[in-house]
């Protein structure tokens, strides 16, 4: 074996390693643990994340909008959403990601990736015609914050995607089985958030297996598989949270 097998084999096992830690962590001890993630942990597409950024592209985009994509990842949603797009911009909490799609996302369409805290969006009011938040909103302690953010700087509208909470992904502990979600709404539930934070609010739900193939519908099924509000910014959108809101688990 070669030098540089032998030290891709021990970067391999290293990262194996860490990972093994990582999940147990999560797993049995959540909290901030729960927010070890890295994007590189799960090398490859996610099919519902591409139904939904096509959702957003087939259905809320317009043709030369501005778009923020929060919580980017591989960046494969900002690659969609340039098929209409003139103007993309991206905000990723992993480092490495952001480095990443800095060297390997060559579309002068993606004007603006930069890293960020997690919360605080480093832009300025209403900076965009779209702003997209797929599968990041279950990682994050305080959901009612990011989703204030996500408003402050959207024209039109917010689209949000989020697991629907099904049995066979729920441990008995009512926890979700994967590791790196300190939590998982059902329709109802997260229904109720909304509202009470006065959204007005446009339904869809994603429907089929985890592998796809899916289907968009705006009533929920037994195939749902992911939430997917689209929030429309109106005058009554500007200021949503009531400041006593408490977020839940």
């Amino acid at each position: 074996m070669s030098l540089s097998s032998q030290n891709n084999s021990i970067n391999v096992a290293m990262w194996k390693s860490s990972l093994r830690l990582r999940i147990w962590l999560a797993r049995h001890l959540g909290g901030p643990f729960s927010r070890l993630y890295s994007v590189f942990d799960t090398e490859g597409e996610v099919p519902v994340q591409i139904a939904a950024y096509r959702l957003a592209t087939d259905h809320y985009l317009r043709t030369g909008d501005s778009v923020l994509d929060v919580g980017f990842g591989l960046g494969y949603g900002l690659k969609i959403m340039s098929e209409k797009a003139a103007r993309l911009s991206g905000i990723e909490v992993d480092r490495k990601a952001v480095e990443r799609a800095m060297k390997e996302l060559s579309d002068p369409k993606i004007m603006d990736l930069r890293h960020y805290d997690g919360y605080s969006i480093p832009f300025s009011e209403q900076s965009f015609d779209i702003v997209t938040c797929i599968d990041v909103i279950e990682h994050v302690p305080d959901y009612v914050r990011l989703i204030r953010d996500l408003c402050r700087v959207a024209r039109r509208a917010v689209l949000i995607s989020t697991p629907n909470r099904r049995d066979e992904y729920t441990r008995s502990n009512g926890r979700p089985k994967n590791p790196w979600h300190i939590r998982e709404w059902s329709f109802k539930e997260f229904d109720a958030i909304l509202r009470k934070l006065g959204m007005t609010c446009e339904w869809n739900f994603v429907n089929g297996p985890w592998e796809g193939p899916f289907s968009v519908s705006q009533r929920i099924s037994q195939a749902t598989i992911a939430l997917a509000p689209a929030l429309i910014m109106n005058e009554s959108n500007s200021m949503p949270f009531a400041s006593d809101f408490k977020t839940g688990g």
